[in-house]
């Protein structure tokens, strides 16, 4: 007996079977999420470089094509060829990033590690004076408001804790020391993501050329305009929240490690050193970098670590009214609620790394999903804007309402 295929029927089974499929295997990703993240870390562990390799082609473009821009100014680079050109402005932008880094690590980084070895040694000191400000704060509580039998417990438990925190810090000085000079010896990785970096920079339009081809090859050409109109959305995104929170965060340090220095507190580039690279963080990078910070100078004069809360709280009054919007402007779109939601979200998922790349990423999905919502509306010839749906009945059903 031969059965007579029916295309509608066919259709539905089809599309049954891939919903089918797609909830039991995002069921399953979810319940076996480490599994499947470690098994995704051990594809991406050796292309590592090769993605660092991408990060650092896409970071430096920008210094490139403004060296680009510089040099079309001069006279002379008229007769040079396009390879030419290219190979100049990449060597300037090395050379650039090159003594940059340089510069930091001969003028930061062994003054950071100088402060960092000068607090281990007063780790004792610091226990010490730690101790003589809880009994001070004990002496100048009016007897018999608090039974002394529990003052001498808490006393006793801040004591313990004290003694374990620095006990901690003590062990982890060298630790920290061990962990950043193995991050040091990682040339093998640091070599091959330079080089695809320059190979990127030095070929970017043959590259994204060989990408639009093989794109254009498998997609519709409607397909292949959204694709390029998402790409565009996200390197908008990224490029200018990236960039902005890079500018946005050295000046923090910097005008930390000013004020810093004008009121002559301890351990200044430590502690500008940390606030400008938390500050990097949004929302939260700042008492993030606050903590550490306010513990370095409180040791030393716990008077000092309170006018050190009040100063970073005022420059971060400076950062997020005056500053941010001037480097940042409205870079996401996203509202201060969806901001702190993707950082969140991103973080908890992906650590600090998410917490950077959370709100940009988020602000792409936001401005996709909210393009998608405006097309549907227009579709159906209701209005856009959210303040005709403030109201609970949709807007067509109001007109009909006797």
């Amino acid at each position: 007996m031969k059965i007579e295929r029916n295309q509608r029927y066919h259709t539905i089974s089809v599309y049954a079977f891939s919903v089918l499929a797609a909830a039991i295997t995002f069921y399953w990703v979810l319940t076996n999420f480490s599994t499947v993240w470690g098994g995704a870390m051990k594809v991406i562990r050796p292309i590592k470089p090769i993605v660092y390799g991408f990060v650092l082609a896409y970071l430096l473009n920008p210094i490139m094509v403004w060296f680009e821009g510089l040099l079309e100014k001069i006279s002379f680079s008229r007769r040079m060829g396009r390879r030419a050109k290219r190979a100049v402005t990449v060597l300037l932008t090395y050379l650039i990033t090159l003594a940059v880094l340089i510069s930091f690590l001969i003028i930061i980084l062994p003054q950071v590690a100088s402060n960092a070895t000068t607090l281990a040694g007063q780790l004792q000191s610091y226990a010490s004076a730690a101790n003589n400000l809880l009994n001070e704060l004990l002496e100048n509580i009016p007897e018999g408001l608090i039974p002394s039998t529990y003052i001498d417990q808490l006393s006793h438990s801040l004591e313990e804790g004290v003694r374990k925190l620095f006990s901690w810090l003590s062990a982890g000085v060298p630790r920290v020391f061990s962990l950043a000079w193995q991050f040091g010896s990682g040339v093998i990785s640091a070599c091959v993501a330079i080089i695809v970096s320059i190979y990127l920079l030095l070929a970017k339009e043959t590259f994204m050329a060989q990408v639009r081809k093989t794109v254009c090859a498998f997609l519709s050409p409607h397909q292949v305009q959204r694709l390029s109109s998402v790409a565009a959305t996200t390197h908008m995104m990224f490029g200018r929240f990236i960039t902005g929170k890079i500018i946005d965060s050295i000046i923090i340090g910097i005008l930390c490690f000013i004020g810093l220095s004008v009121m002559g507190m301890p351990n200044v580039i430590l502690v500008s050193f940390i606030v400008g690279v938390t500050n990097v963080l949004p929302y939260f990078g700042p008492f993030i970098g606050a903590v550490p910070g306010f513990l370095l100078i409180a040791f030393v004069s716990p008077v000092q670590g309170a006018i050190f809360l009040v100063f970073i709280l005022v420059l971060q009054q400076i950062d997020g009214n005056i500053i941010g919007p001037m480097i940042l402007g409205d870079s996401t779109g996203l509202s201060a609620f969806w901001v702190v939601f993707a950082i969140l979200l991103f973080g908890g998922v992906f650590g600090p790394v998410g917490m950077f790349i959370g709100v940009p990423a988020f602000g792409v999905i936001y401005a996709l999903l909210k393009e998608l919502v405006v097309a549907r509306l227009r579709r159906k010839e209701l209005p856009v804007e959210t303040t005709d749906y403030l109201s609970q009945i949709p807007p067509q059903a109001k007109e009909k309402q006797p």
